[in-house]
C-alpha cells in the first residue's frame, strides 16, 4: 500500500494505491458523515446527476493492513490532470460543479468543507467531483466554511480570465491553494470595484482581511436561507463570467493559415491509414490546436490533447461538450515549459511529462516550431517522445516550406543540421520507421515510427 502525496491534509482518511489501483481509505472518525452521505439520499442523487464519482465499499479490509475504518474502490480516472491546465470554460464548469454541489448536499442536510479545485477531474468529456470525503453534516447557523477558499481558488482565476488575459489560469502554479485577496486586486483593473459581485466577494473581503484586528462572527446567526441565497448569487455570477477576448498566434491554424484544403484532406488521409495499421487505444495529441486531428478518433479511444494555446484548448472543449464527446480530454500545456512537479517535496503534483503515457502519440506540425521556433535538437525532441508512447505518427517539416520560412524571417538561420536526412538518422535511434509518406503536393513528410 502506498498512499498518494497529495492525500496527507485531510485526518478524515487518504488516498492510496496498491496493484496500480486507487483506493481510499476512510477513518473512523469520519464514519458519522459518511453515513449521512450515503443513506441520506444524497450519494445516489449525486451519482444520478453525474456530479460525484462513485465508488465500491471494499468489505475486507485486512488485506490492506487497516483494522478499522473502511476502504473505498472508486470508478479509476485515466488521466489525472490539474486546474493549471484547464481551459476557462473547464475552470468555469468545475466551479459551477462545486457550486450546484453544495446546494445540493445543503438539501440533504450537508454541506462541502473545502472547495478546491484539485477536487474535480475532467472525466467522459465533463467535471467530476472525486473527494468522497469532503461532505460533513451542516451545522445550523454556521458559514460555509469554504467560502473563502471558493473565492480564491475559482473566482479568482475566472476573474483573471475575465479582465486580464486567458492565460492567467496557470498562476494557479505558484498558487495552488488559491490566489490570495490582496494579490488579486493588486492585478484586476480598478473598473473591477464597479462590479457588485466582485466588489462583494473580492474588494470587500480583501479589504477586511487585510485589517489586522476582526470582530469575530457571531455564531450561529447565519441561517440556510443566508446560505442558499449566497451560493445561487454565486452560481448566477459564475455563470455571467466570460473570457477575455484575446487573439492568438494558433486561433486560425486550420482555416486561414492552413497550407489548403488539399493538403488537410491528405494529411488526415495518411494519419487516419497509419491509425488503421497498428493496436491503440489511448492516444496523446500534442501541439493539438483547436483538436481537429483529436476529433477523428471514435469513442473507442482515449484522447488527450495539449496545447500552449489557451483559446484553441477552450475551443475544443466547448465542442466536446457540445457534441458530448466522452472520449476526449483538452488540457493547455506549453510543450516547452510543462507544468511541474509542485507541492510538498514536489511529490504533490506530478509534472505532465510524468503522467503522458499512451499507446500512441501525434506530433503534427509540432516538430519545426519546436526545433526552429524553440532551439530545441532533434536528438532531445526524440529523446523527449519516445517514453510518452509505443507508436509515434510524427511529421517533418522542411525548410523550404512557408511556415519554417515566417520562423526564419527575422532571425539568423543557425539550423545547419534541421533536414530530412539528419531527422531520419537522430529518430531511428529510438525508433523504427514503419511508414512514410508526403503530404499532398508539399515537400511535408509524414512518418509512422515504433518504439525500439
Amino acid at each position: 500500500m502506498q498512499s498518494h502525496p497529495a492525500s496527507y491534509r485531510d485526518n478524515s482518511g487518504f488516498v492510496f494505491k496498491q496493484n496500480d489501483t486507487v483506493y481510499r481509505h476512510v477513518h473512523p472518525r469520519y464514519e458519522l458523515h459518511y453515513t449521512k452521505l450515503m443513506n441520506s439520499g444524497l450519494y445516489d442523487e449525486l451519482l444520478r446527476r453525474n456530479f460525484l464519482i462513485p465508488h465500491k465499499e471494499i468489505s475486507e479490509i485486512t488485506s490492506f493492513g487497516f483494522t478499522e475504518g473502511k476502504v473505498l474502490l472508486p470508478e479509476q480516472i485515466p488521466f489525472i490532470s490539474y486546474p493549471y491546465e484547464w481551459s476557462f470554460d473547464m475552470w468555469k464548469d468545475a466551479a459551477l460543479l462545486t457550486l450546484q454541489l453544495t446546494s445540493a448536499s445543503l438539501q440533504k442536510g450537508m454541506i462541502l468543507k473545502d472547495a478546491t479545485p484539485f477536487n474535480i477531474q475532467f472525466y467522459n468529456g465533463k467535471p467530476i467531483f472525486i473527494d468522497t470525503l469532503s461532505f460533513e453534516n451542516y451545522e445550523a447557523g454556521k458559514p460555509w466554511v469554504a467560502y473563502r477558499q471558493f473565492c480564491e481558488c475559482f473566482l479568482a482565476p475566472l476573474l483573471l480570465m475575465h479582465y486580464c488575459h486567458p492565460d492567467t489560469g496557470k498562476l494557479f502554479t505558484a498558487y495552488p491553494n488559491g490566489i490570495p485577496m490582496q494579490l488579486l486586486v493588486s492585478l484586476l483593473p480598478k473598473r473591477s470595484r464597479w462590479n457588485m459581485n466582485t466588489f462583494l466577494h473580492v474588494h470587500l473581503q480583501a479589504k477586511f482581511s487585510a485589517k489586522q484586528k476582526q470582530k469575530p462572527a457571531a455564531a450561529n446567526n447565519f441561517t440556510q436561507q443566508k446560505l442558499e441565497l449566497l451560493l445561487k448569487g454565486l452560481e448566477s455570477f459564475v455563470q455571467k463570467i466570460t473570457a477575455k477576448q484575446v487573439k492568438t498566434t494558433w486561433d486560425d491554424y486550420y482555416t486561414d493559415t492552413i497550407l489548403g484544403d488539399d493538403y488537410l484532406k491528405e494529411k488526415t488521409r495518411i494519419v487516419q491509414s497509419f491509425c488503421n495499421s497498428i493496436d491503440h487505444k489511448t492516444v496523446i495529441d500534442l501541439g493539438a490546436n483547436d483538436g481537429y486531428f483529436s476529433l477523428l478518433f471514435n469513442d473507442s479511444k482515449q484522447v488527450i490533447a495539449t496545447d500552449a494555446d489557451a483559446n484553441c484548448i477552450n475551443d475544443l472543449y466547448l465542442t466536446i461538450k457540445k457534441e458530448r464527446r466522452q472520449n476526449i480530454l483538452p488540457l493547455v500545456n506549453d510543450l516547452t515549459t510543462p507544468s511541474p512537479a509542485i507541492g510538498w517535496n514536489n511529490t504533490e503534483r506530478e509534472s505532465i511529462t510524468s503522467r503522458l503515457k499512451a499507446d500512441l502519440a501525434l506530433a503534427l506540425a509540432l516538430v519545426h516550431h519546436l526545433a526552429i521556433a524553440c532551439n530545441v535538437p532533434l536528438h532531445l525532441v526524440a529523446e523527449w517522445l519516445q517514453p510518452m508512447a509505443e507508436n509515434l505518427i510524427i511529421e517533418f517539416v522542411p525548410k523550404d516550406d512557408e511556415k519554417v520560412k515566417q520562423l526564419l524571417q527575422h532571425r539568423t538561420d543557425i539550423f545547419d543540421d534541421y533536414n530530412l536526412e539528419n531527422f531520419r538518422t537522430i529518430f531511428t535511434k529510438k525508433y523504427k520507421i514503419v511508414k512514410e509518406e508526403k503530404a499532398g503536393n508539399t515537400n511535408r513528410v509524414l512518418f509512422l515510427m515504433t518504439r525500439r
